[in-house]
């Protein structure tokens, strides 16, 4: 894993809120996908938990420096931007979504931005894809439901 900064605010709108985790922190990428997470599971429960627990630290940091202590105050829906290398194998989209997906919202909550990451609290997400030849990243925007 890299060392470097990796959160950046990506600025907010009325109802919106976003962070940026951006790296190469797993082999070229951001993030590892969902089938490396139930490789390093099978290798050993530890070794998967600890994957999990660096890439939510890697997740906290940005949340950290992205929303500063911003807190919901109620139900969201988080939309996903991942802008994966554009040189090497390309990777099965939703493998890439749900071990992300599942970090940050475990981050989220840690973190204090929300309470819970229960259907409750997260109603849905979305996600987008793109190929960039800079750096990998991981864009989330929160928005939130009122009324």
């Amino acid at each position: 894993m890299s060392r470097r900064i990796h959160g950046r605010s990506s600025g907010r709108d009325m109802d919106n809120h976003t962070f940026e985790i951006r790296g190469r922190f797993y082999k070229g990428h951001c993030f590892p996908g969902l089938n490396e997470y139930i490789q390093a599971i099978g290798a050993n429960p530890k070794k998967g938990n600890r994957m999990k627990q660096d890439y939510q630290m890697i997740a906290c940091n940005a949340i950290r420096l992205g929303l500063k202590r911003f807190k919901t105050h109620g139900p969201i829906i988080l939309h996903y931007t991942f802008k994966e290398p554009e040189k090497g194998n390309k990777r099965d989209r939703m493998n890439v979504f749900s071990f992300a997906d599942k970090v940050i919202e475990d981050a989220l909550q840690k973190c204090g931005v929300i309470e819970n990451d229960d259907p409750a609290h997260v109603l849905n997400t979305t996600h987008d894809f793109s190929y960039t030849k800079g750096e990998p990243a991981i864009i989330v925007s929160i928005e939130e439901i009122t009324g």
